[in-house]
């Protein structure tokens, strides 16, 4: 049996997976967002080729580094991810016990079906109990709340400057403050060099930004200023806003936050980004998508009817091959917005 003191951190791959509630076990909460070349290549040796690079790149990650994890914490919400999942319990049976941790999958339901996410957080909070040895009183859950809702308003005060008119605060110094957060690492003090920018703005969305793929919006600033995301991997988490400091808070804040673009029917999707959209006056769109990310790729023409603004595509298996290629591409982009 390996000793709990050894397991530092519980991963998780989902903005609806509560960070409070994985915290509460005292482990430390471990956003899975992983993406480079090395680690996918790896990965294709329990996954398909055609996987998401992302889901490669996890799995890689997690084996390479499984000491290092009490446990998994995933949801149904994308094919592959749960895939992901699958693949990881095959490789424990073949693992001898003290390399082994639990996995938990969370449902999340596709359509607007809040009681079944309800339920699913309830059997959470069991498992995690069991897991940790711990009661989460209400004491706990309204501790971890109140800790981790501090951590998120001193993002928010960033995420303001860098919406306002001229930005002050660049996505590329954002990004990377918001992988501590993603990591774990809420304690550490926030430092973010204020960057005024006129260039023209713009709005990211798609697939997952991973922590080695920071390079990609680098680019896109050097001629654009990202005023807004909803990308996994950067500011998405600050649409969790607990009001009730307990679990019936969590539950509501977690599932009422701006929909994944999978939910069906996907229209507050569209609704709460497009609103987003006009509010941060940008003149285009920025779809960043990951190779055999069906979820955007399926939603690209209707991304573009509806916002109605100029749309730059980009696709990525994370290797940057053509790099040179891009940077002409995300030129020409800014030159037209400009």
């Amino acid at each position: 049996m390996v000793k709990q003191e050894e397991k530092k951190l519980i991963g998780y791959n989902c903005s609806y997976i509560p960070v409070e509630l994985l915290a509460a076990t005292g482990y430390k909460p471990y956003r899975l967002l992983h993406g480079d070349s090395r680690l996918s290549g790896s990965g294709e040796k329990l996954l398909r080729v055609d996987a998401c690079p992302l889901v490669k790149s996890n799995l890689s990650y997690i084996i390479e580094n499984k000491d290092k994890f009490a446990a998994v914490v995933g949801s149904t919400g994308c094919d592959m991810a749960r895939r992901m999942f699958d693949c990881l319990r095959q490789y424990q049976d073949v693992l001898s016990a003290p390399s082994s941790f639990p996995i938990y999958v969370l449902n999340n339901p596709r359509t607007d079906k809040p009681e079944i996410f309800y339920d699913e957080i309830d059997w959470l909070v069991k498992e995690l109990e069991h897991l940790s040895n711990k009661n989460f009183s209400p004491d706990l859950i309204n501790y971890e709340i109140e800790r981790w809702e501090a951590a998120r308003n001193r993002y928010r005060v960033f995420a303001q400057k860098r919406a306002v008119k001229p930005s002050l605060i660049s996505t590329t110094a954002f990004a990377k403050a918001c992988a501590n957060f993603h990591k774990g690492d809420i304690e550490l003090e926030i430092k973010i060099d204020e960057t005024l920018s006129q260039n023209p703005r713009v709005y990211l969305l798609g697939s997952a930004i991973p922590y080695e793929a920071h390079l990609i919006i680098e680019m896109l600033e050097a001629n654009m200023r990202i005023v807004g995301d909803f990308n996994c991997g950067i500011s998405r988490f600050l649409n969790i806003n607990i009001k009730e400091k307990n679990l019936d808070g969590i539950k509501k804040a977690y599932y009422n936050q701006i929909p994944c673009i999978y939910k069906r029917p996907n229209n507050q999707f569209y609704e709460m980004v497009g609103a987003q959209i006009k509010q941060l006056a940008c003149k285009g769109i920025i779809a960043w998508t990951l190779d055999y990310c069906d979820n955007y790729e399926f939603e690209l023409k209707r991304i573009e009817r509806i916002f109605g603004l100029p749309v730059l595509r980009i696709r990525s298996d994370l290797s940057f091959q053509n790099i040179n290629q891009l940077k002409t591409r995300i030129g020409a982009f800014a030159e037209m917005l400009a």
